[in-house]
C-alpha cells in the first residue's frame, strides 16, 4: 500500500454522530449500556472504502483495515488508499473520541500530515463539532455549515415540524419539554395505540423506546423526572406506532448553491428500529414513489434545509405503510448513511450487471478469526465475489469482526463481533441461498450466529 496519498480527496468519519450533536443537558431515556457494541460502531468507519472509489480517494479509519481485506477489495477493483498506521500509541483501546478530534492528538500527527498533502478537499461521513478544528490544524480547505446548522438539520423536533408545515403531514406526533407532559401526552396516545418516544438525536436503535402500556410509561415519566430535578431538560418526540409495511430512506445531496441531486432510494429491513439490511429500490418501487409525488416532497424537504444553513449529504427516513399511504419524513440524517454505502457499492457492481443487498451478521466469538481464514472458506465454497465469478459474498468489513477481542481474557470468554457483507446476485432465491451458505462458513469456523 501506498504511505502517501496523491488523492483528491479525505474520506473519514465517526458512525456515531448523533452523540456529537447531542447536547448532555438533556435528560435520556433508560438504555441499557453495551459498551462493546460501542466499539464495534466506533470501526464501521473502513466501511467508507466504497464512497472512496468514484475518485481514488484516501480514507484514514480509526484502526488501520485488516491488509488482507484491503488487498482483496483492490484485486476485485475498488481503488482507495488507506492510513497503516493507528491514530494512537500501540495497545490503547479505542477512543470515544471523534476521529477528527483523534488525529488532532495522535502520536503518529508527522505521519498523517504527510499522508494530507496536496488534499484538495475533506468529504466527511457528517460534520461534527471537532471538524472544523481538524481542518484548520492540517490546512486542508473545506467549506462546510455550521454546526448548528447541522445540528438542526439532524433534530427530530426539526423533521417533524417541517413534516407537518411544509409537507401537510399529519401523522400525530407531538414534543414534549418535560416529564409532566411525557405523562399527559403519552398516557392520551395510548389510549388509541402503542406510542415510540424519540429522543432528539437518538439513532440505529438508541433513543427510540416503544410504549405499549401504562405501567412502562409511568417508569419512564419517574426516570425522566429524576433527571429533571438534578436540573435536566426534557426534548422527546412522541409519536403513535404506525402500521407500516415497508422502511425506505432517500439519499440525496444539497450543493454549496442550492442545488439538488437525488443519488438512490433504498429499501430497508430492520431490527427493532435499527439498521438490518438494505437493497436499491427497483424501477417498479421508484415509479410508485414518483406517482405519489414523493421525490416533488423530498425537494421541498431539501429546499428548507439548504434555507436553514445546511448543505451536503442527506438521508431522509421514510415508510410506506400498509394503507398504501407513504410517510415521507419518519427522520433526517444530514449526513451519510448506510444507503449512500450501498448505492456506492451498487455503481461498483453496475458493470457486472448486478447489484448487492448490505446486511450483517452478528456474531459470538470465542477466538481471534482472522480475515483471511474467512476469505479462504468463502473461496472454497465458491462462494466469494470475484470479477470472474459475479455473483456471491463481498466482504465489506474486517475490523468489526475482532474489534472486542482481547488476548489477555480466558480462551472461552465469548465477545461480539459483526460481519458487514454484500451479497450479490440477479435473483432473491440467490441471495437468500448465499446467505445460509455464509451462516454454514461460520460454523465451519466455530462462529454462532445471532441475528442475521
Amino acid at each position: 500500500m501506498a504511505a502517501v496519498s496523491n488523492s483528491d480527496s479525505l474520506y473519514l468519519g465517526s458512525f456515531d454522530s448523533e452523540r456529537f450533536w447531542r447536547d448532555p443537558a438533556f435528560s435520556q431515556l433508560p438504555s441499557i449500556p453495551d459498551a462493546q457494541a460501542d466499539t464495534i460502531v466506533a470501526v464501521m468507519d473502513e466501511l467508507m472504502f466504497a464512497s472512496c472509489h468514484a475518485q481514488d480517494g484516501l480514507l484514514i479509519t480509526r484502526s488501520p483495515m485488516d491488509s488482507t481485506h484491503a488487498d482483496y477489495l483492490r484485486d476485485i477493483g475498488f481503488r482507495f488508499t488507506n492510513n497503516e498506521k493507528p491514530l494512537a500509541s500501540a495497545g490503547d483501546s479505542p477512543s470515544n473520541e471523534a476521529i477528527c478530534r483523534l488525529l488532532q492528538v495522535t502520536v503518529e500527527q508527522a505521519h498523517f500530515r504527510n499522508m494530507f498533502s496536496g488534499l484538495k478537499g475533506l468529504v466527511p461521513y457528517s460534520v461534527l463539532p471537532s471538524t472544523g478544528a481538524f481542518c484548520q490544524h492540517y490546512g486542508i480547505a473545506q467549506r462546510m455549515p455550521d454546526i448548528e446548522s447541522v445540528r438542526k438539520a439532524n433534530s427530530k423536533l426539526f423533521s417533524h415540524s417541517l413534516e407537518v408545515e411544509h409537507l401537510d403531514e399529519l401523522h400525530g406526533g407531538e414534543a414534549v419539554h418535560s416529564a409532566a407532559e411525557l405523562e399527559t401526552v403519552g398516557m392520551r396516545l395510548l389510549g388509541t395505540s402503542p406510542l415510540l418516544i424519540k429522543d432528539d438525536f437518538g439513532v440505529s436503535g438508541k433513543g427510540n423506546l416503544l410504549v405499549d402500556s401504562v405501567p412502562l410509561l409511568q417508569r419512564i415519566v419517574r426516570h425522566i423526572g429524576k433527571q429533571e430535578r438534578a436540573c435536566k431538560q426534557t426534548r422527546f418526540l412522541l409519536e403513535p406506532l404506525l402500521d407500516k409495511e415497508l422502511d425506505f430512506s432517500c439519499q440525496l445531496e444539497i450543493g454549496e448553491n442550492g442545488g439538488v441531486e437525488i443519488v438512490s432510494v433504498q429499501k430497508m429491513e430492520n431490527a427493532g428500529f435499527a439498521f438490518s439490511a438494505i437493497q436499491t429500490a427497483d424501477t417498479a418501487f421508484m415509479e410508485r414513489l414518483c406517482r405519489a409525488g414523493y421525490l416533488d416532497k423530498i425537494q421541498v424537504i431539501a429546499v428548507r434545509l439548504y434555507r436553514e444553513g445546511y448543505f451536503g449529504p442527506v438521508c431522509v427516513d421514510s415508510m410506506l405503510l400498509k394503507d398504501g399511504s407513504i410517510r415521507t419524513v419518519v427522520e433526517i440524517n444530514a449526513r451519510q448513511s448506510m444507503g449512500f454505502i450501498n448505492h456506492y457499492i451498487d455503481r461498483f457492481l453496475a458493470p457486472f450487471s448486478t447489484c448487492g443487498s448490505l446486511l450483517f451478521f452478528s456474531l459470538g466469538l470465542t477466538r481471534r478469526v482472522e480475515m483471511e481464514d474467512i476469505l479462504q472458506r468463502l473461496q472454497q465454497e465458491n462462494i466469494l465475489f470475484l470479477p470472474d465469478r459475479p455473483e456471491g459474498i463481498l466482504p465489506l468489513s474486517a475490523n468489526t469482526l475482532t474489534a472486542n477481542w482481547n488476548p489477555t481474557a480466558a480462551g472461552d470468554t465469548a465477545f461480539k463481533g459483526r460481519f458487514y457483507v454484500s451479497i450479490v446476485a440477479t435473483s432473491q432465491v440467490k441471495r437468500a441461498s448465499l446467505k445460509e451458505k455464509m451462516q454454514q462458513v461460520f460454523a465451519g469456523l466455530g462462529i454462532k450466529v445471532f441475528t442475521l
